[in-house]
């Protein structure tokens, strides 16, 4: 069973629902907001809520009322499936490339870290399946377009968005 509360009566939902002694509080960071879970081991209630803003800012005000933290987050056994979703990582995949209207941008993202060919023969075979280029067109592709591609890891995201959050 999961209770979904705001970040405001999340406190009091753990000391009300949860154990009095080990509490431990997992977060993870989630878009522009910060996920903070608890679960009472004894009788499988999970709580769950979302603090908009700063994931800092979310850690104090819960050690301020005496509860620790740690990255992560609590899932029961009904939610396995959900955590496979949770726990994968996004790698974000950036191609410039040029053509003879101008330049171009691709973008994907992948659940594991992709080589720059795996990115570049993915963006080669959309460019197929549009009928931008013929199937034996790759080299010329890698010649005319000039692509660069850059990846951006799971961590480099993350640092992108402390930097915001320090702003």
């Amino acid at each position: 069973m999961t209770l979904v509360v705001d970040f405001a009566e999340f406190a009091e939902a753990v000391r009300r629902f949860g154990r009095d002694d080990d509490c431990c509080i997992m977060h993870r960071r989630m878009g522009d907001s910060t996920q903070f879970t608890y679960v009472n081991p004894n009788n499988g209630v999970q709580i769950v809520a979302l603090h908009v803003g700063s994931e800092s800012d979310g850690i104090k005000e819960l050690k301020s009322q005496g509860f620790e933290t740690m990255r992560g987050t609590w899932v029961t056994e009904s939610s396995l499936e959900h955590l496979a979703q949770l726990a994968g990582e996004t790698y974000v995949a950036a191609v410039a490339y040029e053509t003879k209207k101008g330049p171009g941008l691709w973008l994907d993202a992948y659940p594991y870290a992709p080589t720059e060919g795996t990115i570049l023969r993915a963006v080669f075979e959309e460019f197929v399946s549009e009928g931008l280029l013929g199937e034996g067109d790759f080299e010329v592709f890698i010649h005319e377009a000039k692509p660069i591609v850059r990846i951006l890891s799971p961590q480099e995201a993350e640092r992108f968005l402390r930097m915001k959050q320090a702003k």
